[in-house]
């Protein structure tokens, strides 16, 4: 474990999935990472619905690259090339003027020279396909 972050390290199965807790004190910038089918969305969708209480439908942002929720987003940048298409979807608007939501990013590889998370959330992939391994890093700034 790193001196700048806590690491909290479980199996889940996809049942148990409402048992994740997550620390959102807002504004906050959380990276999901994992391989294709790892539950990112599922994962999000659990964190905007049950945790942040988001009411209305959570959809894969897949083809939209973002969804707005109130003041929450989701974004999912697989889809995208390179720094210039986040620029000019308004990611980097979005990132740089969050004062009061939680911002969920899959596939945060292409951004993360450029941005730090508050928590990293990384998804493996067991043996059974019914459970993942979740790994939560809260990242202390300022250390």
């Amino acid at each position: 474990m790193a001196a700048n972050s806590i690491d909290i390290k479980q199996k889940y199965s996809i049942s148990q999935l409402g048992e994740i807790k997550i620390d959102l004190e807002k504004p906050k910038v959380v990276f999901l990472y994992g391989d294709l089918w790892a539950w990112k969305t599922t994962l999000s969708q659990h964190i905007l619905s049950n945790l942040l209480g988001v009411s209305e439908d959570i959809c894969s942002p897949t083809y939209t690259y973002y969804n707005k929720y109130g003041q929450h987003y989701h974004f999912d940048l697989y889809r995208l090339s390179n720094y210039d298409e986040f620029f000019a979807i308004w990611g980097e608007e979005i990132l740089d003027n969050n004062n009061s939501g939680v911002i969920l990013v899959e596939w945060p590889e292409l951004i993360s020279n450029y941005y730090a998370s508050d928590i990293s959330i990384y998804i493996e992939k067991t043996v059974k396909d019914t459970e993942r391994e979740i790994t939560i890093v809260y990242n202390i700034k300022g250390k």
